[in-house]
C-alpha cells in the first residue's frame, strides 16, 4: 500500500477563520519514499506571535507564497488515492474538509491512535516526544515537512512493533480487527501479517514495592530515626545534595511519638517541608518492627502515585530496613476481564472504540495491576472504560479467584503490605462498608486532609438523574435498540427465566405504569422548580434546596403525593424483580451466574437505590441529611441530589476511633495558626496534639503581596473592567507567567473577552478554564507556552506546581467565600450560631493560603500575588486573611504604582 504522510503549520485552531500557512507531504511505501511535497502560504491576514514562535514563520517568509487555498490544492492532487496518514489528524482533516478538498468517504490514518495502541508505556504520545524516545529524525519539530516525515518514520516504526508482537496476541487483534474496513483495521491487517514475533514482554507491577534491605529489625526509638537525616546518617550519604531541614525533622519525631503511643496528631507542613519523608520513615518503622499496619490516605491519585511511584522508592534506596509497600484503589480503577470478555465480543460502532479495544488488548499483554492509570485515556475513551470496569454488582465473589481478578490481587497485595497508601475516596468506602475493602491497620496517616470534609461528604452522596432512571426502565421494557426486545421480554423468549416465573409477569404488568408515573414526576418537578428558582440560582444551575420553608409552598403537597404514588410502583416493580431473579438462579443453574441475570440485578439495584432516595426527599428526609434539586438549563437535565450535612461523627467513630493513632497533615489546615476550624469539622475531638512546621522557603525574599487601595467592591459594575486592567498590564509587563484566580466563571468569561481586545497582549497566550479546553488541558498548554495567561477557576486554587520562571505572579480576583446558597453550605451554615466567622471567613482563610501556595514551589522561585479584592483592607475580617498568609514581603498602595513594583520585583524575562 501506498501511504501519504501530511503535516500542517497554521495561523489557529478554527478552519472557518484560520488558515494554514504551510504543508508538508511525504508520499512512501513500507520500503521507500516516493515524493514529497512541501510549500509555505500565504495566509492573507497576520500571522500570531505565539504562531511565529512556535513555527518561525512569520509575514515575510510567506510573502510572495501561493495562498492557503492554492496550497491545499496542489496537496489534493498530491493525495490522490494515496492512503493519508497525520499524527492528531484531525487538525489535517478539518482544515481540508474545509476548503472542500476532502476526498467524500476518505479516512484519514493517525499515527497517534496507533501509537497509543502499540506504544502504550511511551512518556508522551505527542509527536516530537515521540520523535525523542524513540530517536526519530525531526530537526525541526512544529514545521510541515519535518514533522510529517517524522510521521513516515513513527509509522513504519510501528508497523515493525506489530509485526514482532506474540502470536497470541497478533490472533486476537486479527479478529478484533476482522469485520472492519476502516484505515486501522487495513494498516494492522498488514502489519500483522508481516515479520517475526517477539518473546512475550516481562510484566512489571506498578501497584506494589516490594523493598530488600540488609537488616530486618529496625530500631524505632527517636534517636536512632534521627539519626537516619543526620548530615553524617544513610540519606546524606546516598543523596550528597542532601540538606538537612529543621522542619521536616520536627514533624518525623512528632510523628513517631504519636504512632508510639497513641493518639491524634494534626500537622500543618508549610511548602517545602519534606513532609512526605517525615511520615513514611516512622510509619515504615512501627509497621516492620512491630507488625502494625498503616495506611496512608491522599486525596488524589497524583500524590498517590508520587509517593509509590518517587518516594517509597528512594526511601528503599537508603533505608536499612525491608519493608512492603502497596498502592490500592477502588474497585472502579481496575479491569474486569469478565466485563472486558463481554464487551470485547460486542461490535464497535466507530473506529476510535476499535482503538480502544486494540489498546486494552496490547496493555493486558504486560500489565500487572489492571489499574487504569497506565492508560492515560481520554475523552470518550473514559465512557468505555466504564464497560470493563471492575462493578460490584457484577462480581462473582466467592467465585472469582485472584488468578483473573485484578482486584482480589491488590488486595491480596495489601494483605502482604506493611504501608498501604490509598486515596480519601477508598478509605470512606471502607469505613461504610465497616470494613472488608482494607486490610486491618493500627495506624492512619491522612495527606491532604483539608480535603478529607469534602471527601466524606462526597462520598456519602446519592442522587436520581431523571433521565438515567427512565432509561433503566427502558432498557427493561424496550431495549438499547430500534431491533431489541426490552430485557425482560428478551429473558422471558429465551427461556433464560423460569417461564411459570409469576413475580416476572407481575414485573411486565407493573412496568409501564412505572415509568409513566416517574416520567410525569419528574416532568411537574421540573416545572415546580422552574417556579422557585431566581434568575441567580438558575444561571448558577446550583440547585434548590428542599427545606421545611419550601415544603409548604403551593404545588408541594401535590408533587409529594405523586412521589408516594410513582415510589409505590417502583418499589412493586423492585420487588418483583427480585423474587424473579431468585427463582430464575435455581432454574439456569450452574456455578457462574447467568450474564443477563446479572445485568437484571444490577437494574434492579440501581432502581432500589433510586426509590429509597425519591421517598426520603419528598416523605421521609433524615436528619442529617441535606436534599436538593439541579436543573440544567442546557439540557433540562433534572437531578434529585442528597449529602450529609455532617461528617465529623463519621468519621470519628468510624474512622478515626478504631486506630491506634491517627496523623492528619496538609499544607494548609491552620488558620491563623489555629486548628479548631478543621479539628471541629472533621470530628477528631478534643484531646489532639497539634504542630505547625513552618516552610523552609524565605517568604520575605521570595514573595511579594500586592494590596490596592483603589480596588472597587466586587459588586460594583467597575471590578471586573478593574481586574482585566490590572491583569493585562502584569501580564503585558512580565509577558505571560501570569495565572489569575476566579471564584465565578462568568467572570472569568468577561475578562477573558476584555483581554482578548487588548493589541499589547498579541505576543502572550490567553488561555480560559472551559474556553480553550479543561483544566488538564489549559494547565499543559500553559506549562508548554513560554509566554501564557492563565485564567482559572477552583479547581486551579490547589494542585498546581509550576516552579520557576513558568509562574511569576498569582493573581487573586475575589476572595473566596463559599457560595452562601450553595445547599451543602447553607445546611451547615443553619447549624451554628455565626455561619460567617465559623463557616465562611475560616474556610476562604485557607482557600486563599492554597492559591498562594500555587506561586513559592523552590527554594530558588521568586514571585508576586496580587489581590484585587479590597475587602482585604477595607473589612474588619481583612487581618484573618492576612494572618493567614505566610510573612512575605507587602506592598499596599494605588494600583498604578503596584504595577511599577511589580516590575521592579520580577525583572522582564528577554
Amino acid at each position: 500500500m501506498e501511504y501519504v504522510a501530511l503535516d500542517f503549520e497554521t495561523t489557529g485552531l478554527d478552519p472557518q477563520w484560520d488558515r494554514v500557512i504551510e504543508v508538508g507531504a511525504v508520499a512512501f511505501t513500507s520500503g521507500e519514499v516516493v515524493d514529497r511535497l512541501e510549500g509555505l502560504a500565504d495566509p492573507g491576514r497576520s500571522i500570531p506571535d505565539p504562531v511565529v514562535r512556535l513555527t518561525g514563520i512569520g509575514r515575510q517568509l510567506v510573502a510572495g507564497a501561493p495562498t492557503s487555498a492554492e496550497l491545499l490544492q496542489r496537496l489534493s492532487g498530491f493525495v490522490g488515492e494515496r492512503q493519508p496518514v497525520a499524527h492528531g489528524a484531525r487538525l489535517e482533516i478539518a482544515f481540508m474538509d474545509a476548503a472542500g478538498i476532502w476526498p467524500a468517504g476518505t479516512r484519514m490514518l493517525d499515527t497517534l491512535d496507533l501509537s497509543r495502541v502499540l506504544l502504550p508505556d511511551a512518556p508522551s504520545h505527542s509527536l516530537p516526544q515521540l520523535a525523542l524516545h524513540l530517536d526519530l529524525d525531526q530537526p525541526r519539530p512544529h514545521r510541515a515537512p519535518d514533522d510529517a516525515d517524522a510521521t513516515r518514520q513513527l509509522l513504519l516504526l510501528l508497523r515493525r512493533r506489530a509485526a514482532e508482537l506474540p502470536n497470541s496476541l497478533k490472533e486476537k487483534m486479527l479478529a478484533l480487527i476482522a469485520p472492519y474496513a476502516w484505515p486501522v483495521a487495513g494498516f494492522l491487517r498488514e502489519a500483522l501479517s508481516a515479520g517475526a514475533t517477539s518473546p512475550v514482554a516481562e510484566r512489571s507491577p506498578l501497584t506494589s514495592v516490594a523493598v530488600m534491605a540488609p537488616e530486618d529489625a529496625p530500631r524505632d526509638d527517636l534517636e536512632t530515626l534521627r539519626g537516619l537525616l543526620a548530615p553524617d546518617g544513610p540519606l546524606a550519604t546516598t543523596f550528597p545534595q542532601y540538606e538537612q531541614r529543621e522542619g521536616q525533622l520536627q514533624m518525623l519525631l512528632a510523628v513517631a511519638q504519636i504512632i508510639k503511643r497513641g493518639g491524634r496528631l494534626m500537622v500543618e507542613a508549610g511548602t517545602g517541608t519534606g513532609k512526605s519523608l517525615a511520615y513514611l520513615i516512622p510509619a515504615v518503622a512501627r509497621a516492620v518492627r512491630h507488625g502494625e499496619r498503616v495506611v496512608i490516605a491522599t486525596h488524589t491519585h497524583t500524590l498517590q502515585e508520587q509517593l509509590v511511584g518517587k518516594d517509597i522508592p528512594s526511601l528503599s534506596s537508603w533505608l536499612p530496613w525491608s519493608f512492603r509497600a502497596c498502592l490500592l484503589k477502588g474497585r472502579a480503577n481496575y479491569l474486569s476481564l469478565r466485563r472486558w470478555h463481554r464487551y470485547l465480543a460486542e461490535p464497535c460502532a466507530d473506529e476510535e472504540e476499535l482503538c480502544f479495544k486494540l489498546q486494552i488488548l496490547v496493555w493486558l499483554e504486560t500489565t500487572e495491576s489492571g489499574d487504569r492509570s497506565e492508560l492515560r485515556l481520554h475523552g470518550r475513551e473514559e465512557v468505555y472504560w466504564a464497560r470493563i470496569a471492575s462493578d460490584p454488582l457484577d462480581c462473582l465473589g466467592i467465585h472469582c479467584t485472584s488468578e483473573d481478578c485484578f482486584v482480589h490481587r491488590a488486595r491480596e497485595a495489601a494483605e502482604d503490605a506493611d504501608v498501604v497508601v490509598i486515596n480519601h475516596a477508598l478509605l470512606l468506602a471502607d469505613a461504610v462498608a465497616e470494613g472488608g475493602l482494607l486490610p486491618a491497620f493500627d495506624h492512619l496517616i491522612v495527606d491532604e486532609a483539608h480535603h478529607l470534609e469534602d471527601a466524606a461528604t462526597q462520598g456519602l452522596r446519592t442522587e436520581v438523574d431523571a433521565a438515567g432512571v427512565l432509561a433503566l426502565l427502558g432498557r427493561l421494557s424496550e431495549g438499547e435498540g430500534e431491533s431489541e426486545q426490552g430485557l425482560l421480554l428478551d429473558l422471558g423468549r429465551q427461556g433464560r427465566l423460569d417461564r411459570s416465573n409469576e413475580p416476572l409477569e407481575e414485573a411486565r404488568q407493573i412496568l409501564p405504569r412505572t415509568r409513566a408515573l416517574l416520567a410525569d414526576l419528574f416532568a411537574d418537578s421540573s416545572d415546580w422548580l422552574r417556579a422557585q428558582l431566581t434568575r441567580e440560582t438558575e444561571r448558577r444551575e446550583e440547585g434548590v434546596r428542599l427545606t421545611p420553608r419550601l415544603r409548604e409552598q403551593p404545588g408541594w403537597p401535590d408533587l409529594a403525593a405523586r412521589a408516594a404514588d410513582a415510589c409505590t410502583s417502583l418499589a412493586g416493580l423492585e420487588t418483583m424483580l427480585r423474587r424473579s431473579i431468585n427463582l430464575s438462579q435455581q432454574f439456569v443453574g450452574g456455578e457462574e451466574p447467568d450474564q443477563n441475570l446479572r445485568e437484571l440485578e444490577i437494574l434492579r439495584g440501581r432502581l432500589a437505590e433510586a426509590e429509597a432516595l425519591l421517598r426520603e426527599a419528598f416523605a421521609a428526609p433524615e436528619e442529617n441529611r441535606v436534599y436538593w434539586f439541579s436543573l440544567f438549563s442546557r439540557t433540562n437535565a433534572l437531578i434529585l441530589r442528597s449529602a450529609p450535612v455532617e461528617v465529623g461523627g463519621l468519621l470519628h467513630d468510624l474512622v478515626f476511633a478504631p486506630r491506634h493513632s491517627v496523623v492528619l497533615t496538609s499544607a494548609s489546615l491552620a488558620v491563623a495558626g489555629s486548628f479548631a476550624f478543621f479539628r471541629d469539622r472533621l470530628g477528631v475531638g478534643g484531646e489532639v496534639e497539634t504542630l505547625v512546621v513552618p516552610s523552609s522557603f524565605d517568604y520575605l525574599r521570595q514573595a511579594l503581596v500586592c494590596l490596592p487601595i483603589d480596588a472597587p467592591e466586587p459588586r460594583q459594575e467597575e471590578f471586573s473592567p478593574f481586574v482585566a486592567s490590572i491583569t493585562g498590564e502584569i501580564a503585558a509587563t512580565l509577558r505571560g507567567r501570569t495565572m489569575a484566580l476566579f471564584t465565578s466563571h462568568q467572570q472569568l468569561r468577561e475578562v477573558y473577552e476584555a483581554l482578548k481586545q487588548r493589541a499589547d497582549l498579541d505576543d502572550v497566550l490567553i488561555l480560559g478554564q472551559g474556553i480553550d479546553g479543561p483544566r488538564r488541558q489549559v494547565l499543559k498548554t500553559f506549562q508548554g507556552t513560554p509566554r501564557a495567561l492563565l485564567l482559572g477557576t477552583s479547581s486551579f486554587w490547589e494542585g498546581v506546581d509550576l516552579p520557576g520562571d513558568q509562574l511569576s505572579c498569582v493573581i487573586v480576583a475575589r476572595l473566596p467565600f463559599p457560595v452562601p446558597s450553595e445547599p451543602i453550605y447553607a445546611a451547615r451554615a443553619e447549624r451554628v450560631p455565626d455561619a460567617f466567622a465559623q463557616l465562611a471567613l475560616p474556610s476562604a482563610a485557607l482557600r486563599l493560603k492554597q492559591g498562594f501556595g500555587r506561586l513559592i514551589r523552590r527554594g530558588t522561585d521568586r514571585g508576586a500575588v496580587v489581590i484585587l479584592d479590597g475587602r482585604i483592607l477595607s473589612k474588619d475580617y481583612g487581618r484573618t486573611f492576612l494572618d493567614a498568609l505566610p510573612r512575605a514581603s507587602r506592598f499596599i498602595g494605588p494600583s498604578g504604582e503596584m504595577i511599577d513594583r511589580v516590575r521592579q520585583w520580577l525583572p522582564t524575562p528577554d
